[in-house]
């Protein structure tokens, strides 16, 4: 028997997403980029005059903000459709066109901030109390001040907004080599024929069986090792695109532009990056012992394929079955502390205006996300299995989705967006909470361990895998600002290396196939993205016991925080719903909360 994917075309509708909302067609898209593109030259008129008037200024901000929000919508159209249909040539040029359209508004709207710059603080302070409309970009215009050191004159802006597409493209390479051309061989089984994908790997790693768990394993990292040397040119090239701009623009380092700017300007103090490591290492005996009671818990073997590091842990119980629409009913019961202010649009988007593509195809990516703008649907991008895995998945991108929803229903279009580092946060709540919900509803034992390994896979991600991707990301980039090179097999053996410290002894290592792993996270072409993870989680779960624990004032300030976008600087935004990141304590609580679970397990598994 084998088990094949259908073609993306061949999906039922209501698993697929409604991207027609964004373009009912390939010729509404092309319509749109050809207006986008034409579109730069309205910008052209404001250049030298913003600091002559507040009416220069302000349109000119509009202008810049209108323009982007139809640039960005052709560019998410093309890009979830090469999401879904990855092996389509259509999407993977429209995808390029429209990152070429985002590049050439970038150039022409590079010219805005560096002229605000110039504009004497006192001029600025008085247009503001003078037009309501303009005094909206006043922590626009804050910001922009602490950026000023590091704004370049507007000539060279132009060049560096120009050069953000072939400077970028590292990780379009990236994609294409990991999604339309790479192929892996099938794993046998029983007299089956299971065909490793993308979309399918996920659901062979939790396999019942050990053998195919393992065949699963070996054939997806030998799949990213045949193009081991394509990938590290890539991600070095990352590296260095990164690197160079931040040498361009004044910054100690890359991770100091990293903490200063992400998509926003975000003032993240580096002793939030440096107290996740350091309590990290401090708790790695935590983990040690984890593995040392799984490996118990599995017969007293415990291999790299049964931990893998881009997925699930293979379960020491077996989850139990659950459907889509089940799922989508326990997060929205899991979800009601909130109210139903909340639940409600949540509820819409599920059931009705189809914000989630779930099946599963061929061509489709691996992974998981919410994409969207303000003014479209917050869009989630998974595949479905049949588990408490696939729901705590939906669950964690419905959070990233409810703080887009609430960020651009509330903001105007300046603050319509919010840190990375704040993403992480609404998204692990929503597993926290649901999470919670199982574990107090839980009475069979056996039930209790299924939701318990649930949430180990989400800890095994954010508090294992993302701090030990954090300490190898910030050595690539100090290795290459030092002048070094990222080759395949520095890379391999160095991350092998860190996971292996994490292990503690307690698990069997393939070092070459457990060190390819650089290669399964494509949030490595987002620098210093994922020690973002490690504070999201610890964040989270302190805010869903606060609101469990104290109800509607905690819940208040908790949607307050998700309605913030921009408007404040991520840490303020953070502090706004109770939790203080600049200290090491929310990653300790975070730790505390694992202990916690792994006591609980150490009981039920004996």
């Amino acid at each position: 028997m084998v088990k094949t994917l259908p073609p993306r075309s061949e999906l039922p509708k209501e698993q697929t997403w409604n991207v027609e909302a964004l373009f009912p067609s390939a010729e509404d898209w092309h319509k749109a980029l050809e207006a986008a593109l034409a579109s730069v030259a309205e910008l052209e008129p404001f250049k030298g005059q913003l600091g002559a008037s507040p009416q220069a200024l302000l349109q000119a901000l509009q202008t810049r903000d209108r323009l982007q929000l139809a640039a960005g919508k052709v560019f998410m159209y093309a890009s979830l459709n090469q999401s879904t249909d990855g092996a389509n040539p259509l999407y993977t040029t429209m995808l390029t066109q429209a990152r070429g359209a985002l590049a050439r508004l970038g150039a022409a709207a590079a010219y805005i901030e560096p002229e605000i710059l110039t504009i004497p603080l006192e001029r600025l302070e008085a247009w503001m109390q003078a037009d309501a409309a303009l005094a909206v970009y006043r922590h626009y215009f804050e910001a922009l001040q602490t950026r000023k050191p590091f704004v370049r004159s507007g000539e060279v802006e132009a060049v560096l907004a120009a050069a953000s597409d072939p400077l970028g493209g590292h990780s379009a390479t990236a994609s294409a080599a990991t999604n339309a051309d790479m192929t892996f061989r099938p794993v046998e089984h029983a007299g089956q024929v299971f065909p490793v994908a993308h979309a399918t790997v996920g659901e062979l790693l939790v396999h019942p069986e050990p053998a195919v768990r393992r065949a699963a394993w070996e054939s997806y990292a030998d799949g990213h090792l045949a193009f081991k040397n394509t990938l590290a040119s890539a991600l070095q090239g990352s590296v260095k695109a990164y690197a160079f701009q931040a040498k361009t623009r004044g910054y100690k380092s890359s991770l100091e532009m990293a903490l200063a700017v992400s998509r926003t300007v975000d003032n993240i103090p580096r002793a939030v990056f440096d107290n996740l490591l350091a309590t990290f290492r401090a708790n790695l005996p935590t983990w040690h012992r984890f593995w040392r009671l799984r490996k118990k818990a599995m017969g007293g073997r415990l291999h790299t394929s049964d931990v893998p590091v881009y997925d699930s842990p293979a379960p020491v119980a077996p989850s139990p079955k659950i459907t889509f629409a089940e799922a989508c009913e326990v997060i929205c019961r899991g979800m009601e502390p909130l109210g139903r202010e909340y639940v409600e649009p949540m509820r819409r988007g599920l059931f009705e205006e189809r914000w989630v593509d779930w099946g599963q195809n061929q061509g489709k990516r691996a992974g998981a996300y919410s994409s969207g703008l303000k003014g479209t649907f917050p869009y989630i991008f998974m595949s479905w299995s049949d588990d408490l895995y696939s729901m705590s998945t939906l669950a964690h991108e419905l959070g990233h989705s409810m703080h887009s929803y609430f960020t651009r229903g509330t903001q105007p279009a300046i603050y319509a967006r919010y840190s990375l580092f704040i993403a992480e946060v609404a998204s692990n709540f929503n597993q926290a909470m649901v999470r919670a919900m199982l574990l107090r509803e839980a009475q069979d034992p056996a039930y209790r361990l299924a939701v318990l390994e649930e949430a180990f896979s989400n800890f095994h991600r954010y508090l294992f895998v993302m701090p030990t991707l954090a300490r190898f990301e910030l050595e690539l980039y100090e290795r290459v600002e030092r002048g070094g090179a990222l080759t395949a097999p520095f890379l391999t053996e160095r991350l092998a290396e860190l996971f292996a410290e994490g292990y503690g002894g307690e698990v069997e290592i393939d070092k070459e196939r457990l060190g390819s792993g650089w290669m399964n996270f494509s949030h490595l072409y987002s620098p210093f993205y994922v020690y973002q993870y490690a504070t999201g989680i610890a964040a989270a779960n302190a805010l869903a016991r606060d609101v469990l624990e104290h109800g509607e004032p905690a819940a208040k300030r908790y949607m307050d925080f998700l309605k913030a976008g921009d408007s404040v600087y991520p840490i303020d935004a953070l502090k706004v719903a109770g939790i203080d990141m600049t200290r090491p304590e929310p990653v300790e609580r975070g730790f505390e909360v694992l202990k916690g679970m792994v006591e609980e397990f150490e009981a039920l598994v004996g």
